[in-house]
């Protein structure tokens, strides 16, 4: 290293403990040493780590997850070097860099650069997210609901304040060079949310885009092609709030069922059009009381299943009907209200056998095998659990039931787990566990979350504590990037259940590691 890069490097170095030392993270070091240094985000963090370039790819070889990296400190300098010269790093390499430097990706790139990628490279960037690594690192607890609810922070008004357009429009800038089709884009992502609701459009042509504001503006009759892009972006939505949580999701849920809903008040719907968009308006409210009920605000969330239900009740529609019943029996479930949970699981019931459908009839067997698990202590839960398995074999024979896209004989096999905690059955419940955590894919994220903690609960049935602190450790990892509160308050749940073992080393270690990252603030 030349002599004056490593003096720049040792000073930094310097300030970089001392400010460590008040507990400031690598994310706050970065912003002051941005203050004296006028160089790229990349060598920024790694002034703010004080390692040497050659330290850096030694880690970035280490962490390579195909286990074939060669970079060398000529190219990782002309990363450093961009885009004033050198070379670009591809999106992987800035995600392997954020782990190292324990921040997000997008951190790591300017604006200019971060124009320069392709959408699924935004994508990538975007979803990076390693700060919990941080030791100094805390995680926010305060969660999205709309105006007026209590306990949690508000969504954005649908006039958004100058700050938030101010935001606003440097994304759009860094997301569209183009002039013109930067104005639409920010037009839309108003009208979806804000800032959130741009990882969800850039995934639309122009053309799409440009139709999706012709509807908002009430300029030409809604027709089914503008309805395909709204039933595209809601099933992105779904798989957002898989991987990241409500959080991100439930700004832009809200924003576009408001959008529906006034696309729905029109005169000039045909009938086959008003159906469509009245089946979205369902899947909105289902996902918006989804997302409620993971944030744990049960009054919201009730509220908009029960305007989902409204919908189902008009479209005549009995598997609606019972999937939107099954949810609510499963948030009274969880919310300790056994005699509410068993009027929904009935109602869930009859609404499913008119439907006539083997997928509807195996997610409503799903929550009533919880409910009678949980309520009556009955093995006719396991029973049902069985027969859902085999309903759920069945093809697929009606495109309208798109909430039903999750459902396998494996993913409800896993349900049991729950039922075999209920009946105190640990074995067979850590034998399934661990029968769905090996099969599971990489984007089934709060579900593994979920399914963790409860084979931890079987674990520490069977008083095996340091195998139960190891997984609830995974299960943390998870909680770090998503929003799940429900997902928050089950890790507390579970620990309680350690209390017994707070003296030992492991729970010791645990619980050091849940006050690190705000998810308790004492034990």
């Amino acid at each position: 290293m030349p002599g004056e890069g490593y003096r720049i490097l040792l000073g930094c170095r310097r300030r970089s403990e001392v400010l460590r030392a008040c507990r400031l993270t690598f994310d706050q070091i970065a912003g002051v040493f941005a203050l004296d240094h006028q160089v790229s985000p990349l060598r920024l963090y790694r002034y703010a780590h004080g390692r040497t370039a050659g330290d850096v790819v030694a880690a970035y070889n280490d962490l390579d997850p195909a286990g074939t990296a060669t970079l060398r400190a000529a190219r990782f300098y002309d990363y450093e070097a961009w885009p004033q010269a050198g070379r670009r790093p591809g999106a992987g390499a800035i995600a392997i860099f954020a782990r190292i430097y324990q921040t997000t990706a997008r951190r790591l790139v300017t604006d200019e650069v971060y124009a320069s990628y392709g959408v699924r490279d935004r994508d990538l960037i975007d979803q990076t997210d390693h700060r919990h690594l941080d030791a100094h690192y805390r995680r926010e607890v305060s969660a999205p609901a709309i105006p007026g609810t209590k306990g949690t922070k508000a969504l954005p008004p649908l006039v958004p304040a100058p700050t938030l357009c101010a935001d606003l429009l440097r994304a759009v800038g860094a997301e569209e060079a183009d002039v013109k089709r930067r104005e639409l884009l920010f037009e839309l992502a108003l009208l979806l949310g804000g800032t959130p609701a741009l990882g969800l459009l850039r995934h639309l042509t122009p053309p799409e885009r440009e139709r999706l504001a012709v509807a908002a503006r009430h300029q030409h009759p809604i027709d089914a092609a503008t309805i395909d892009v709204l039933e595209r972006l809601t099933a992105r939505l779904w798989a957002m709030d898989e991987a990241s949580g409500p959080q991100r999701v439930l700004p832009i849920a809200e924003a576009k069922r408001v959008m529906v809903d006034d696309l729905l008040k029109r005169g000039s719907l045909t009938s086959p059009l008003r159906e469509r968009l009245l089946r979205l308006y369902w899947s909105l409210s289902h996902m918006t009381g989804w997302c409620h009920f993971d944030l744990r605000d049960y009054a919201v969330a009730a509220r908009r299943y029960a305007e989902g239900l409204t919908a189902a009740h008009e479209l005549r529609a009995p598997a609606l009907l019972a999937h939107l019943h099954g949810l609510a029996a499963y948030m009274a479930l969880y919310e300790k209200k056994p005699t509410v949970a068993m009027d929904h699981v009935f109602a869930a019931e009859g609404w499913a056998r008119e439907s006539g459908n083997p997928l509807q009839q195996a997610a409503t067997s799903i929550q009533v095998a919880r409910v009678i698990s949980s309520t009556r202590r009955d093995h006719g839960g396991l029973r049902l659990l069985d027969r859902a398995t085999d309903l759920a074999g069945a093809k697929p024979n009606d495109p309208n039931l798109r909430h039903l896209f999750w459902l396998t004989q494996d993913r409800v096999a896993s349900y049991g787990v729950f039922c075999l905690l209920e009946l105190k059955q640990p074995d067979r419940a850590i034998t399934e566990a661990e029968r769905r955590l090996a099969r599971m894919g990489a984007d089934s994220v709060r579900e593994r979350g979920i399914l963790q903690l409860e084979y931890a609960t079987a674990l520490i049935q069977k008083r095996e504590i340091p195998e139960a602190v190891a997984v609830i450790g995974q299960a943390t990892n998870i909680i770090t990037t998503h929003s799940s509160e429900r997902l928050a308050k089950s890790v507390r749940q579970v620990r309680a259940r350690l209390q017994p073992w707070a003296e030992s080393r492991h729970v010791r270690d645990l619980d050091e590691r849940l006050r690190s990252l705000a998810i308790v603030s004492d034990v």
